[in-house]
């Protein structure tokens, strides 16, 4: 279903949403930390693109290939975050609720942690916008940087939206635990359209 976007991606590029603004229920947000709390992670040092990282991550989906789950835990995550009433919020920045989970993966990021400046669409030109739900505000440093340096820190149970043709990076976590659900939308169902780079995994 196409619909007239209420915020212009394109143009602001980065949105950031209160809790008050999403359609999430208090219990939903608790299944959703409960489901990343079960959630093996694996240490990542450089990412997809070939950037640099250092980031414990859980992934649930992932398109290689193509839209795949990756384990049991998946459609659970799915089934809160592509709901018919988180479809109708995205389409507020996208424009259609016509939307594939590409990618989805929990990012847990400890003291030292960083994630370097990449693009997603780097990753994937069928990559559209990048939404960040995050689960955790205690900790310091973790800034979420633009290439021209805006900088954002939601905090728990808040939203940010990127759109994946910006650049951006997270600044290393000064203390405590950053932890967030990144759910990268597109309208494509398709195959990808770009062969991709293994993540680089610390032994």
């Amino acid at each position: 279903m196409q619909t007239q976007p209420v915020y212009d991606i394109e143009e602001r590029g980065t949105l950031v949403f209160e809790n008050s603004e999403l359609p999430l229920t208090p219990m939903e947000w608790q299944q959703l930390e409960s489901l990343v709390a079960q959630s093996p992670f694996e240490h990542i040092i450089g990412g997809d693109a070939g950037e640099s990282h250092s980031v414990h991550v859980s992934r649930y989906y992932n398109d290689v290939e193509e839209p795949v789950a990756l384990n049991a835990i998946a459609p659970a995550i799915a089934d809160i975050v592509m709901s018919p009433k988180m479809r109708r919020f995205y389409a507020r920045f996208t424009g259609t609720e016509t939307l594939c989970l590409r990618r989805c993966q929990a990012n847990k990021m400890l003291a030292g942690d960083f994630i370097g400046m990449h693009k997603d669409q780097d990753s994937s030109p069928d990559y559209y916008a990048t939404v960040v739900f995050h689960l955790d505000s205690a900790y310091t440093g973790g800034h979420f940087e633009t290439c021209d340096q805006r900088r954002y820190r939601p905090a728990r149970h808040m939203a940010l939206v990127n759109n994946c043709s910006i650049s951006h990076q997270v600044t290393p976590v000064e203390s405590g635990t950053r932890l967030t659900l990144a759910c990268f939308l597109s309208p494509s169902f398709a195959p990808s359209r770009r062969p991709r780079k293994n993540f680089r995994v610390e032994k």
